[in-house]
């Protein structure tokens, strides 16, 4: 069997789709035992990519000794494919090790674990790269052309299979089937090359260029080691440049799952594009040309930096461009555009040296896999430098504009390597004009990533900004910025509206506030967890600390000895000090130890047993968060109990739906034999358990008696325990019956991290919570229990509807009763009849409302009490007055 080139040409196409299909799968396999971090995020990424660098130096100078490259090829390509399918067996059994003696480890254990998973199949994916150029290279002339078209195929290759494997086959059938189609293409790709190895290749009309076109210059070792370091620099500042671009990105168009395909395919297809181009152009002087493109890089970078700040805006006005009625996909293709726009010019420029670099260094065609390999070391070992430095130290240390400073003085430095030795005069004047260039745009672009993170708000735009002065005028008008910082993890900003509330954005999605909803949330999510807990509560774990109210109100029972906070992003902890006033100073109280980490790690390697776990996390469609409501997480949890322990889970209803609430309320009940549901403001909290909950209504009130938890509880106008019972929707029959039959979130096939996006995309549906307080006759609710032993007084009504009114609309039903059983028990109270008739007025039942109001003399109402009867008045007449009909006055 014969190999043409065109099919040698497709299959290193095909093998770089499966590479980035099993780099995409890898990554969430490992994110699960290593954690979320940024640490764990440059662990996995330096030996991936550490392994690739290796393998292409150790097989490159391997195909350069052996007679048929091609079936070498062929040969590494099966073994990455028997390598892949032995993956997660692989990963399950040094998981277990890990877990023994990674709590003692750290950052070494997650190391070794990364190696030995990793590192294998990685090192046989560099190798293929230099074994098929050296199986496809006849002259050293066309050695760049041949590399060039292979590195833009593969790269090619890489973008589909990132684009495939992010946006249909991992969220339609999950990592493990996605895994095994990957397995599938590099078998077939290894299984045709090997047969194809056995007979002289193929070579296509036109592909081999005449004696007199092919210029076999070979270059000194001073532009050897110019360029070597030069690729290493490129490798550094294409890393620096997509981490600093995947975060800015992400705070514009959405951290989701999605966007970060998108971001990354749209980066790889620029590189395969420029790669294309230099293939395609005629041999030159490849030192020269790789110096121009780092020149050119720079001034691309330069001049696009000054749009950066009106980024928001520009993706505002192209969602705008959308029909209500738009689809999901439609809305994913405006997206990759928009990031393609951005990333496609410099990295078209980065696709096309890489190949330059490789054809300084070579010097024969028999030598073209080794020297090729070396290349590639000295590129990915730029690229780990890039990817290590440019994440975990720099963006915390100089923020996301210098990043881009650092990454333009490494580029202008790669650039003067290889220009300045020998250049003209005119050449070093702008290699000096551009190093002024960059001068220039570190002192006049700045304060940008600022206000990318004040107005670059996924979704929250509404109405219509004619120019960008405008936008921005409303974008700073709305609140003031009381802190900014970059860490390795997030772009972390606190603001307060004038004389309103104070929040907490992170990646620009709104993550914390002191408003009255979400006060109400945070605060509930702590004591509900602990009044309800059938012993004492002393040792708690909290996920996620936010604006550290949830922490506050946890530490307000002083029976608690020890709470542990778990959280990813430092920044956030030092934004969480903004709401000192609101979260009671918890930071600072002694019992309260905050552990920077991944949650899911944190509870794997812990052997601590919590009375009370509360996972308070953003929302689920931001990427790598969806983790935590898998069933794989909460039966970690669920270990991490102590006999009697409760957890307590949020999860909202806004910008949701139906389905995925019961699909987050189903995978709990699938590992919690127990539960009950309990309503804060567009939010839940599901309380688990192992054990039957027995809500003991008397020792809730003994232990809100306590003075620090009456004056924590009084922010939410909750004194009494009815208050809080009113709270209940779902007793434990009913949490299952609302939850249904179904599928489970799981880590393998995460529903929730690619159906919440599409959900928010659509700004929500209604979710039915089917409420047992006004769905059945609510015999199975504490509160039912409790009422049937006491009568509640008028006052106690009065402050169940007040704390109500920041849970339901006012045409809701239950808001409503709660008014109409206050009005009953104080027929005189002018408090009460507003209430009816609020509820009857947002209803729109008007003559209701006038009726309620009416019989109140004139000369005894409140003036507050005047002017909503007025108002209902005027509504009563306006809504009922026709031509042929006046209402009369009510009497």
């Amino acid at each position: 069997m014969r190999l043409s080139r065109t099919t040698a040409l497709a299959l290193v196409f095909f093998s770089g789709a499966t590479g980035l299909i099993y780099e995409f799968c890898w990554s969430k396999r490992l994110a699960n035992w290593l954690g979320n971090t940024g640490q764990a995020h440059a662990i996995l990424l330096a030996t991936f990519m550490g392994g690739l660098a290796l393998g292409a130096w150790l097989f490159g100078r391997r195909a350069d000794r052996s007679q048929r490259p091609l079936q070498l090829y062929g040969v590494l390509e099966i073994g990455v494919g028997v390598l892949a399918l032995l993956f997660p067996t692989v990963l399950e059994a040094m998981g277990s090790l890990y877990v023994k003696v990674g709590a003692v480890g750290g950052n070494p254990a997650r190391l070794v674990l990364a190696v030995v998973t990793v590192l294998p199949p990685a090192l046989l994916m560099g190798g293929s790269l230099p074994a098929m150029t050296r199986a496809l290279t006849t002259q050293l002339g066309t050695a760049k052309s041949t590399l060039a078209k292979l590195y833009a195929l593969n790269s090619l290759g890489a973008a589909v299979g990132s684009l495939f494997a992010g946006l249909v086959f991992v969220p339609a059938a999950g990592l493990a089937v996605t895994e095994r189609f990957a397995v599938m293409f590099n078998v077939l790709v290894g299984v045709l090359a090997i047969l194809g190895g056995r007979a002289p290749m193929q070579t296509g009309d036109g592909e081999t260029p005449s004696t007199d076109e092919v210029q076999e210059r070979v270059y000194d070792s001073l532009a050897v080691r110019a360029v070597l370091i030069g690729t290493a620099l490129s490798g550094f500042t294409a890393m620096l440049y997509e981490v600093t671009w995947i975060r800015l990105l992400s705070i514009i168009i959405g951290g989701t799952s999605y966007a970060f395909t998108l971001i990354l395919s749209a980066f790889i297809l620029g590189i395969a594009l420029g790669s294309f181009w230099i293939a395609r152009r005629r041999e030159g002087d490849a030192l020269r040309t790789f110096g121009l493109l780092q020149l050119l890089l720079v001034v691309a970078v330069v001049l696009t930096i000054p749009l950066y700040r009106r980024l928001p805006f520009i993706f505002f006005h192209l969602t705008q461009l959308l029909r209500p009625d738009t689809s999901w996909n439609v809305y994913l293709f405006l997206t990759f555009a928009f990031c393609g726009l951005l990333l496609i010019p410099p990295t078209f420029l980065m696709g096309a040296s890489f190949p330059l670099g490789a054809r300084v260094v070579m010097r024969t065609k028999d030598t073209v896999g080794g020297e090729v390999g070396r290349v590639y070391l000295f590129n990915t070992v730029g690229t780990i430098l890039g990817s290590l430095l440019g994440g975990l130290v720099l963006l915390p240390l100089i923020g996301l504009e210098g990043n881009f400073t650092v990454g333009l003085v490494a580029n202008l430095i790669a650039a003067t390597l290889c220009l300045w030795p020998g250049s003209e005069s005119r050449t070093r004047g702008v290699l000096a004009g551009a190093a002024v260039l960059i001068v220039m745009s570190a002192v006049t672009s700045h304060g940008w990533s600022r206000f990318i993170s004040e107005a670059g708000r996924y979704r929250e735009w509404k109405g219509h900004f004619s120019d960008f002065e405008s936008f921005e005028k409303e974008a700073k008008g709305r609140a003031t910025t009381r802190f900014y910082a970059d860490d390795v993890f997030a772009s972390v900003m606190v603001a307060e509206q004038p004389g309103e509330h104070r929040f907490l954005r992170i990646n620009g999605k709104a993550d914390g506030s002191n408003d009255r909803g979400d006060l109400d949330t945070q605060a509930l999510a702590a004591h509900m967890g602990v009044l309800l807990h059938p012993g004492q509560v002393k040792r708690v774990l909290l996920v996620g600390i936010g604006a550290g109210i949830t922490a506050g109100s946890l530490l307000a029972h002083e029976g608690i000895e020890r709470l542990d906070v778990v959280e990813i992003s430092p920044a956030v902890i030092d934004a969480a000090a903004e709401f000192s006033e609101d979260n009671r100073n918890a930071l600072k109280d002694p019992r309260c130890h905050v552990h920077i980490e991944d949650a899911r790690t944190f509870l794997t390697l812990s052997e601590e047993k919590y009375d009370l776990i509360v996972s308070v996390p953003s929302n689920p469609w931001v990427t790598g968060v969806s983790g935590l409501f898998s069933r794989d997480f909460f039966r970690v949890a669920r270990e991490r109990l102590a006999p009697g322990g409760r957890m307590v889970q949020w999860i909202h209803t806004y910008e949701s739906n139906e389905q995925l609430v019961k699909l987050v309320v189903r995978t709990l009940r699938d590992s919690f034999e127990h539960g009950t549901t309990w309503l804060g403001a567009a939010d839940m909290l599901l309380i688990a358990s192992r054990e039957e909950q027995v809500i003991d209504a008397d020792a809730m009130a003994a232990r809100m008696t306590s003075a620090s938890v009456s004056m924590d509880l009084k922010r939410l106008n909750v004194s009494r325990v009815t208050t809080l019972l009113a709270r209940q929707v779902h007793s434990d029959e009913g949490q299952l019956e609302f939850a249904g039959e179904g599928p489970v979130n799981t880590d393998d096939h995460n529903l929730l991290e690619y159906l919440s996006p599409i959900a928010y995309f659509r700004s929500g549906e209604a979710v039915s919570l089917y409420d047992e307080r006004v769905a059945t006759d609510g015999a199975r609710l504490a509160f039912t229990a409790w009422t049937q032993k006491r009568k509640m007084r008028d006052f106690a009504w009065k402050e169940l509807f007040f704390s109500l009114r920041g849970v339901h609309d006012e045409r809701e039903r239950v808001l409503r009763s709660v008014a109409h059983a206050w009005f009953q028990t104080a027929p005189d109270s002018q408090e009460a009849a507003m209430a009816v008739a609020q509820c009857e007025l947002a209803d729109g039942e008007f003559t209701s409302a006038v009726k309620t109001l009416a019989p109140f003399p004139k000369d005894s109402r409140a003036p507050e009490f005047e002017a909503l009867y007025q108002r209902a008045l005027h509504a009563y007449r306006e809504n009922g007055k026709t031509v042929f009909f006046t209402p009369p006055d009510p009497q």
